[in-house]
């Protein structure tokens, strides 16, 4: 099994960050390359044409090898938003048509299908949170059961607030056999669980870096299907994604066309000189490695949170719909009021939602962070 990464972060001594569904640190080499990166713009005379492509194609690469994709099926994002309305400008939806979602699905990934839905005729149809938990019988259930047609199914492979998992290959099936467009938010999960866009064929998957692929802030990508790198319409227009794009006289051309594959979806001043650099650094790390291999470590540690939570008696039972890369344990009224306040002061730090803990440790995490977590909440157990 991969071994613990932390020498590669700047992690202090006695601090357990288990927050990387939250946001992620970014690894030593990250934050040198983000010093240099910076101070390309101190010296903008030193830079050529070769600087707004050359990072901007290495990050595109990267990310593509995360998903089992081809670097041209990637575009240049500056969130997951930017990519779920991008998706919304292409995929078609009729009026009287249902867009699919489940319920308190996380914004980025809910409000723009409501506005596609008021503008189309259409109508946003939630999926309520099954008793059982049970995500993915559910929303299946919803698409194939539907009185009207299905045009979009929102998708993911887990609840963001209930960490419950979602069987993407069944709800893939499932959109596919209801001629919907499937569209997929990738940010809590994408670099932690092993993902091959070949086989699940989603139109869209947007995904950003500044969690499990240990990436900076204001960074995403954008895979799109084969159709939509040949017929998609983009955002924004600019003249980095068009062919001859790059030439002196790229004003003169009046109405050129769009570099190939996913690449007419890149956002504007997607060559930012300070971002790209600890992307591609992050991204390099989380391919050394592998994602199978993270993911490995990821669902070690995570099944030593639920042994101590279920040693502690904080939870009755494992979740059976838990996904390996995220703990998020309901503990009701078993801790004492204080546990959260504690938990800071010993520099521990995880997701405290009322009763709810969430925990998601990455590839700097140990055990002993772990142990170091439940011990200080064993203080406020009832």
């Amino acid at each position: 099994m991969l071994e613990s990464q932390r020498a590669l972060f700047a992690l202090p001594e006695g601090l357990s960050y288990l927050d990387c569904a939250y946001m992620s640190p970014i690894p030593k080499a990250a934050i040198e390359a983000g010093a240099r990166g910076a101070a390309v713009k101190a010296a903008p005379w030193k830079m050529t044409i070769h600087s707004y492509y050359d990072e901007a194609e290495e990050a595109r690469s990267l990310a593509a090898a995360t998903i089992g994709a081809q670097p041209g099926d990637i575009a240049v994002i500056g969130a997951t938003s930017y990519g779920m309305a991008t998706a919304a400008k292409n995929v078609p939806v009729a009026p009287g048509s249902l867009i699919v979602m489940m319920e308190n699905e996380h914004p980025s990934h809910r409000y723009v299908w409501y506005e596609l839905a008021a503008d189309g005729g259409a109508e946003v149809r939630i999926v309520p949170k099954p008793e059982d938990g049970d995500w993915t019988q559910a929303m299946v259930a919803a698409i194939a059961g539907a009185e009207a047609p299905v045009a979009v199914v929102a998708g993911t492979l887990l609840h963001w607030f209930e960490g419950a998992a979602v069987d993407i290959r069944a709800l893939a099936a499932a959109t596919r056999a209801a001629g919907a467009a499937l569209v997929i938010d990738g940010t809590q999960w994408v670099g932690a669980v092993p993902f091959d866009v070949t086989e699940i064929r989603p139109d869209f998957l947007s995904f950003a870096t500044y969690k499990f692929l240990l990436g900076p802030y204001r960074l995403a990508f954008l895979y799109a299907a084969p159709r939509w790198q040949a017929e998609g319409r983009p955002l924004e227009h600019h003249a980095w994604h068009r062919i001859n794009g790059d030439a002196p006289d790229f004003y003169v051309e009046t109405v050129p066309g769009f570099k190939p594959g996913a690449r007419r979806f890149d956002m504007g001043q997607r060559s930012d000189f300070a971002v790209l650099p600890v992307a591609i650094e992050s991204l390099k790390l989380v391919n050394r490695l592998g994602v199978p291999a993270i993911h490995e470590r990821i669902a070690m540690l995570n099944d030593r949170v639920w042994e101590r939570a279920i040693g502690g008696r904080l939870v009755d039972r494992i979740d059976p719909q838990r996904v390996p890369h995220i703990a998020i344990l309901d503990m009701q009224d078993r801790l004492r009021d204080g546990a959260a306040a504690a938990l800071r002061a010993a520099g521990v730090h995880v997701t405290m939602r009322g009763p709810k803990m969430r925990v998601s440790p990455h590839v700097y995490n140990e055990l002993a962070d772990i142990d170091r977590l439940f011990d200080v909440l064993s203080a406020y157990a009832r």
